[in-house]
């Protein structure tokens, strides 16, 4: 669905003068003239003690529509082409909601500018309407889930997401329903997520509200929204909308021009949905795999052994212990009192134990830092404890060191979260960990929540997130048609 539409209209160039300085400016234009709302950046009074202003500017202004009202804005002068700022949701002033809509963006773009023509005529006679600029398209899809308590849990998920291009949210106290993946001002894409069935809501007793106050627009809008059908299709809906900007339709060829925009969006009808996936298709794939908690750790851990276990396909000699005991006997050697600071009591006498038990005495044990030299060679001593200590693996045998060593992992992970976890490994370290476990099955998002679910026992809901289309819509949806092209008006010359 078309969410949002930014358009930007330059005033015609016979109307502008360029100063020296490289400023634009309108030629014998008074700003009050129009009968906008205007502001002051310089209000102060003059030596006979009356109040003067400079630098007028227009201040943002709402245009009323069938519905909803649009926001505009006339920068007249400055470092810029001057020109009228519009913005609203197609949607809601074609349809009076946003709960659904079409993905077309000439009849939302049309209806704008018939609004701003009748409402603002002479401003509108000033502008140079054919080379109106898109700079900003939001592009919106949901989910749909049983009901919104159970989106909202799904939302919370995504607060720990992170991923390739995509930062992890930082607004959890500033926006309660909205989740925000990366920066507001990127310059390609603008990603959020929230739950649509408690914003309408939220926006239903906005408008009820303002239609006590005689509103006439909210009056209409209360009127749409309070259907009950249009209510049930909110709830339990998760959308997430994406804000495609100028910049990336020109990194990919895609004019911005308003009116070859159209036209190129009837030669290609899934633009928006294309640009939907391509801007979400990281985000998307940290879902891959499985989202259900398993607290049986016996379960997580034959999940990592069946994908990491080593299987030796030839006969091994393994002299893990053999080397314990040989760095055991050089330190004895050097220095028998950092022997005892590094070993545990109980470890000291273990090892102790299996050097009596190939040959060396105890108090031999207890002599051989006096005169290293007089000792046995330490070939003699490495090849004693090799034959007595050695262990063979035949071919075929199962280890699980690396399992176990990433079921560690997964712990660790569950203790103290993903961010402190990440903080503690190096970076390829901890890449390759994270990578081992999503082989397992475990999702990234999965694995971000880790933490989290363990404290809250929150439950992750997803299994995949599989967008579905051909289901965005009810099955009574008509596509909506701007009132300026049903009057048949000639809105460009």
């Amino acid at each position: 669905m078309l969410d949002k539409i930014v358009l930007w209209i330059p005033i015609d160039a016979s109307l502008v003068d360029t100063s020296d300085d490289g400023r634009y400016s309108i030629y014998n234009f008074d700003l009050l003239d129009l009968g906008l709302k205007v502001g002051s950046h310089d209000v102060f009074k003059d030596e006979e003690g009356n109040v003067r202003t400079q630098v007028l500017h227009h201040a943002w202004s709402k245009i009323p529509t069938s519905h909803t009202k649009m926001s505009f804005k006339l920068f007249h002068e400055g470092y810029n082409h001057p020109f009228v700022e519009l913005k609203c949701s197609p949607a809601k002033i074609m349809q009076g909601h946003n709960v659904y809509g079409t993905d077309w963006i000439e009849e939302g773009a049309v209806e704008m500018l018939g609004y701003f023509a009748e409402s603002e005529p002479t401003l509108y006679g000033m502008c140079h309407i054919g080379g109106t600029e898109v700079k900003l398209l939001d592009a919106t899809y949901a989910f749909r889930f049983k009901d919104d308590r159970e989106a909202e849990k799904v939302r919370e998920l995504l607060r720990n997401v992170s991923t390739q291009h995509i930062r992890k949210s930082t607004k959890e106290s500033s926006f309660k329903n909205t989740v925000y993946f990366g920066s507001e001002r990127g310059k390609r894409y603008k990603r959020k997520a929230y739950v649509k069935g408690t914003e309408f809501k939220e926006q239903l007793e906005e408008q009820i509200k303002l239609a006590k106050a005689n509103d006439l627009c909210a009056q209409r809008v209360v009127k749409v929204m309070s259907c009950p059908e249009l209510q049930k299709w909110a709830t339990g809906l998760l959308r997430f909308e994406t804000g495609i900007t100028a910049y990336v339709m020109k990194e990919q060829g895609i004019p911005t021009n308003l009116f070859e925009l159209i036209r190129y969006q009837r030669a290609n009808p899934t633009l928006l949905q294309d640009q939907w996936l391509k801007a979400n298709h990281q985000l998307f794939k940290a879902f891959e795999g499985t989202n259900v908690k398993v607290s049986d750790h016996e379960t997580v851990f034959k999940n990592i052994l069946a994908v990491h276990k080593i299987v030796s396909t030839e006969k091994k000699v393994c002299t893990r212990k053999v080397d314990e005991l040989m760095k055991f006997y050089l330190l004895l050697e050097s220095d028998r009192n950092l022997v005892k600071q590094q070993y545990s009591a109980k470890r000291y006498l273990n090892l102790s134990a299996d050097l009596i038990d190939i040959g060396f005495s105890p108090s031999v044990l207890q002599r051989l830092h006096e005169n290293p030299l007089k000792n046995t060679d330490h070939i003699t001593v490495y090849a004693q404890l090799l034959k007595s200590f050695k262990k063979e693996i035949p071919a075929g045998t199962v280890s699980d060191r690396k399992a176990r060593n990433i079921e560690k992992f997964y712990y660790d992970l569950e203790r103290f979260g993903f961010e402190e976890m990440k903080a503690k490994y190096k970076k390829s370290q901890f890449s390759n960990l994270v990578a081992s476990l999503i082989k397992c099955g475990y999702s990234k998002v999965y694995l971000q929540n880790l933490h989290v679910q363990s404290v809250n026992n929150v439950i992750p809901f997803i299994n995949m997130f599989e967008m579905k289309f051909d289901q965005q819509l009810p099955e009574n949806f008509v596509e909506p048609v701007s009132t300026f092209n049903k009057r048949q008006l000639k809105l460009v010359s």
